[in-house]
């Protein structure tokens, strides 16, 4: 496979030479410094909150209003059940 006159002078731009279809391409590893050797999960654990920090964190304003809802619902439901 040969190359095409502009890819040979898009080459001697890029490498101040022209390329040759059959010549190997030169490569080399990537340094030791690209990668980190760490594991993906190697940060310290996050700690969870405790179930008596997440309720210190609700407010007392949700817990009247999701009240008065539940309660609503359950009124709704015994009235339906009575109803029938």
């Amino acid at each position: 496979m040969t190359l095409t006159p502009s890819r040979r002078l898009e080459a001697r731009r890029a490498y101040g030479r022209t390329a040759d279809a059959f010549e190997t391409v030169a490569w080399r590893p990537p340094s030791p410094a690209r990668f980190d050797n760490r594991v993906a999960n190697d940060a310290a654990p996050a700690t969870e909150p405790t179930l008596s920090e997440m309720v210190d964190g609700i407010p007392a304003w949700l817990t009247i209003a999701l009240g008065g809802i539940v309660a609503a619902l359950m009124g709704a439901m015994l009235g339906g059940a009575l109803h029938i």
